[in-house]
């Protein structure tokens, strides 16, 4: 609750700006959870300090289209929170009509516009952008230069809020470019000492219980100052209570979070260790009953895996992916079945085993089909895809390609590609 205090005055000082359009927080990977926070606290009628309306929008960011993947985001947006208004005789909104050829991003600020002004908003309407994916990171920041520019400066109750990391900003020539309409600020809600308040404030810090969680906390404070004798002092204190417990699936994100750590700073085989010390425990809780430790243990081996193909080691790391698959499939998790395709079929391919690589990715695919489409959706199975797309450069595959096409559209519609592969200049 300080730290949503702190927040809301930050947005405070910035919102009684006269001329400032663009709020770029700069935020630490940890406080990323806060501000979504504050925006869900403020959006509640009931919990809200402030007049201001505060709208999430998460769309792909693509040079020439931004605009306009944002507009169908808030008209969807906008059609929920009127689904959500207590007064049922309040007429819905509906976004004007865009001018042919209108330049972008005008239609988004049409509407915004229009949306204010239909329902009466007494505050400030802010849209708030954390786009799932930025290919291109100058052009966002001359997308943002522009509209501060050119839109915002006419529209005095709309405003942006955009999260730059604090330790390496992306945004800082934006900033020094329109230092009166983007203000960047940045949230210092150091979250390490949060979090070792919350876990004193919980108490039963003489219980075994208590005592792991406190370690626990420890353990990521030390490990995001990238103390790795403090963290591992830590790790070794919580792993000992799992042992004396038994608490086989709370030993895992102990040696997964000092395995990344280690994995971060070039100790791959120390890292390896900690995966390896993963995967016992969780196969020991497996044995013991826990079905947790089923998903845990997959978990444990992709992290294996990952470090194989950070070192090459392409046929290692497909055979590893490829003895995953069963373990994967009896989680039942979707994610963690095509990853196990995806990745052995990569690393095949990368050891120019061109035919095992086409046979897992289209095993990948008959998968696929299997699944429901609004979980297929949260899968990497777009990757998947791309996989076979290059596969199919090659003669002996090239045939297939239509149909392997085909597929992904019935599965992921027609824009199924990830972003980030699209050749250049298709984005626009």
């Amino acid at each position: 609750m300080d730290r949503l205090e702190q927040l809301a005055a930050q947005w405070a000082v910035f919102a009684d700006k006269p001329d400032a359009r663009i709020l770029c927080w700069l935020v630490d990977p940890d406080e990323h959870a806060m501000v979504d926070a504050f925006v869900a606290v403020e959006d509640d009628e009931h919990a809200g300090q402030t007049a201001d309306l505060f709208v999430p929008l998460q769309a792909t960011f693509a040079p020439g289209r931004y605009g306009a993947a944002l507009l169908r985001e808030f008209i969807e947006k906008a059609a929920a929170l009127h689904a959500g208004l207590d007064d049922a005789t309040t007429p819905a909104w509906r976004p004007p009509a865009a001018a042919p050829n209108a330049p972008e991003p005008l239609p988004l600020l049409q509407a915004c516009q229009s949306f204010i002004d239909h329902y009466k908003l007494p505050g400030l309407l802010a849209l708030v952008l954390t786009p799932a994916e930025i290919a291109d990171q100058a052009a966002f920041r001359q997308w943002l230069e522009s509209i501060a520019r050119t839109g915002l400066p006419k529209l005095p109750k709309l405003r942006l809020v955009v999260l730059d990391d604090k330790k390496a900003p992306a945004l800082t020539a934006l900033v020094q470019a329109e230092p009166d309409r983007v203000v960047a600020v940045p949230a210092d809600l150091d979250m390490p000492s949060a979090r070792l308040e919350i876990s004193e404030n919980a108490g039963n810090l003489e219980m075994p219980g208590g005592q792991f969680r406190h370690r626990f906390v420890q353990m990521s404070n030390a490990l995001g100052k990238q103390d790795l004798v403090a963290a591992d002092q830590h790790a070794q204190a919580a792993l000992n209570i799992t042992t004396a417990q038994g608490w086989f699936a709370l030993a895992v994100p102990i040696h997964l979070a000092m395995g990344a750590s280690l994995a971060a700073t070039g100790r791959i085989e120390d890292a390896n260790g900690r995966y390896a010390s993963a995967e016992a425990s969780a196969a020991s809780g497996e044995s013991a009953g826990d079905p947790v430790c089923t998903k845990l243990r997959v978990q444990a081996r992709m992290c294996r895996g990952s470090l194989l193909i950070h070192a090459a080691a392409w046929q290692l790391a497909a055979s590893l992916f490829a003895e995953t698959l069963p373990m994967a499939q009896a989680t039942k998790e979707p994610g963690m079945i095509i990853d196990c395709y995806r990745l052995a079929s990569f690393c095949l391919e990368q050891s120019k085993q061109y035919q095992p690589a086409w046979q897992q990715g289209v095993n990948g695919l008959a998968f696929a089909r299997t699944v429901d489409k609004a979980a297929l959706a949260t899968t990497t199975v777009a990757y998947l895809g791309e996989s076979l797309a290059r596969l199919c450069k090659r003669s002996q595959f090239s045939g297939s390609w239509k149909r392997i096409e085909q597929e992904l559209v019935n599965l992921l519609g027609p824009k199924w590609r990830p972003t980030a592969h699209l050749p250049r200049g298709a984005a626009t």
